[in-house]
């Protein structure tokens, strides 16, 4: 199951981080709350579950279940 962790600093900035998901799936995911906070700022720093394949993150899924 895809999830969003999102954290609001004292300063006003925002961090957005997606559990659950690879790849593209996972900007795609995160593209209507970055509208909703008033767009992406900053940079987007990819984890590296971002460069899994989705076959591999099925599977890490299924041995968590």
């Amino acid at each position: 199951m895809k999830k969003m962790k999102i954290t609001i600093h004292k300063d006003g900035t925002q961090k957005i981080e997606v559990l659950g998901a690879s790849g593209e799936e996972c900007v795609q995911f995160t593209r209507e709350m970055e509208a909703r906070l008033g767009g992406q700022m900053g940079e987007r720093e990819l984890k590296p579950e971002f460069h899994e394949s989705e076959t591999e993150t099925e599977r890490e899924r299924e041995a968590g279940d």
